[in-house]
């Protein structure tokens, strides 16, 4: 068993045969988009607007590549992105209104120590047969580009070059923004923080819900979607001097962009996302593009929600009934999601309207598909545990190959139908199952 990450002051190893390359991205927007209301209280401007996009590349990298020493080593990149501290003062206000507060000082002073083990602006290892394909992953509320990394490594170091959307509407804890005329701080920029229900300012009238505020965040969240993939792809096509590579430039930017061009197949696209990114790219399926102009239509190939939060997308969703028909898609859900009666519903029939799969993946929490359950020494063993599962369940799916993965081949879907307490809502998943075990409630196309 390997050490704590709290001991090793490292996340663990991916599991492929490919040492994993990081590279940071940003950019200004190639098609402007901005919800008019509600506005910031502390700016008095718009508080969902596209000012500037940003993503971690995760991808295969050369044996050859320097910079990860291994646990001791002191390289690698921190886990905790910038800006480090104002990512712990954001995960203050998210944590304060649950009481929690105190966790804050805790990811500074405890997982502020810690690295991903990837080789930062590694050249891109030449793929062996084909191109790699190309996947986007889009994080859940309080998270950030690094939350997942365990996730978006593993299928790295198995032949993916993976797009970690870092997104800016307000979901994250912390997030550096462009500066802004009329922002103080003589145009050094700001940090937006992680955006409260009281942080808002509605015109009179409007829905001033929370609900409603997480719906219009799905719009901006969709748009950066479409803004990383098309950004990245005028990276590779055209060595865009506009898309930023934090961290090179002059030649050696050549240098990095020149080892991805002509080795990354974005026409072979996959969408992934846990909680409010899973919800994001649901919503992003079931409705046309944002900017048909400068943003088309993307060609999602195939589409993995972990489990997805639904309740910000619209009802008229549930239809999944677009003009072209959807991707194949795989819901992976945790326990608790599953129990949760009136969202499993909804989720049941948004599955079935789309011909894909549902699974619950047994002891799973809705935090074990991140790397939070890593950092605690009690629960390492099993988080490692449903990480993998994760991931195998994930690229079986992906090779078209879920069918016949051992988690899932012989077993006959449940149709959702499984123990339902007395007042014919509450639901149970059978408790003898192990940890990591697959209970298959729909499988559909591949």
């Amino acid at each position: 068993m390997p050490l704590p990450p709290l001991v090793s002051a490292s996340l663990p190893a991916p599991p492929g045969p490919y040492r994993v390359g990081y590279a940071p991205i940003s950019h200004f927007p190639i098609s402007s988009f901005s919800h008019p209301h509600p506005t910031h209280i502390d700016t008095g401007k718009p508080a969902l607007q596209i000012q500037q996009v940003g993503y971690s590349v995760f991808y295969p990298c050369s044996s050859e590549s320097r910079g990860w020493l291994g646990s001791r080593g002191g390289k690698g990149v921190s886990w905790v992105p910038d800006p480090f501290w104002g990512v712990v003062r954001g995960y203050e206000k998210f944590l304060g209104a649950k009481g929690m507060k105190w966790l804050a000082g805790a990811i500074g002073y405890i997982a502020g120590r810690i690295k991903m083990p990837v080789y930062s602006l590694a050249p891109l290892l030449p793929p062996p047969t084909h191109k790699y394909p190309l996947v986007i992953f889009s994080h859940g509320l309080a998270g950030t580009r690094h939350t997942y990394s365990q996730y978006c490594s593993a299928l790295a170091s198995e032949g993916y070059v993976v797009l970690a959307v870092e997104h800016r509407d307000g979901s994250g804890p912390a997030v550096c923004m462009p500066a802004q005329e009329g922002d103080k701080g003589g145009g050094e920029g700001r940090v937006m923080y992680y955006i409260k229900q009281t942080d808002l300012v509605w015109p009179s009238g409007q829905d001033k819900s929370l609900t409603h505020f997480r719906t219009l965040q799905l719009d901006l969240r969709t748009h950066e979607i479409y803004e990383a993939y098309y950004s990245f792809k005028r990276l590779l096509t055209t060595a865009d001097a506009g898309v930023k590579v934090e961290g090179l430039d002059g030649e050696k930017r050549k240098e990095w962009v020149g080892s991805l061009q002509g080795k990354v197949d974005w026409e072979e696209l996959r969408l992934t996302g846990h909680s409010f990114g899973g919800g994001t790219l649901l919503h992003l399926l079931s409705t046309p593009s944002p900017d048909t102009a400068n943003l088309p239509p993307l060609p999602v190939k195939q589409a993995v929600a972990l489990d997805p939060w639904l309740d910000p997308i619209p009802v008229p969703s549930d239809k999944m009934d677009p003009s072209s028909p959807l991707p194949p898609l795989l819901v992976l859900n945790s326990t608790g999601f599953t129990e949760w009666s009136v969202h499993f519903d909804r989720l049941m029939k948004m599955v079935k309207k789309a011909n894909g799969s549902l699974i619950t993946v047994n002891g799973a929490g809705h935090q074990s598909f991140s790397d939070f359950p890593l950092l605690n020494p009690a629960t390492q063993s099993s988080a490692q545990l449903l990480l993998t599962k994760f991931d195998v369940m994930s690229q079986a799916f992906f090779k078209r190959e879920l069918h016949s993965c051992p988690d899932v081949q012989g077993k006959t879907p449940d149709d959702g139908k499984f123990e339902r307490d007395a007042d014919g809502r509450s639901m149970k998943i059978k408790k003898e199952g192990k940890v990591g075990e697959a209970v298959v409630h729909i499988l559909g196309q591949e």
